[in-house]
């Protein structure tokens, strides 16, 4: 596992809306194109998250470090 990819996968799902909107459609396509090099075993793990909870994670955290 590629821990430094997925470490920023869910740190970018957190505090990056337009990120996990586009992770919320595919999670292959959004790390491909932010270059996070994911194995598919990591991919077909990390779709198995809850990204609404993530949004909601990401609601209590202060706007200033989020991206808008």
């Amino acid at each position: 596992m590629s821990q430094d990819s997925v470490e920023r996968f869910l740190g970018r799902v957190i505090t990056d809306e337009h990120f996990r909107q586009k992770a919320s459609k595919s999670i292959k396509n959004a790390c491909t194109k932010e270059g996070l090099t994911l194995s598919q075993r990591e991919i077909n793990l990390l779709e198995k998250v809850d990204l609404v909870f993530f949004g909601q994670v990401a609601q209590s955290i202060d706007d200033s470090i989020r991206r808008a």
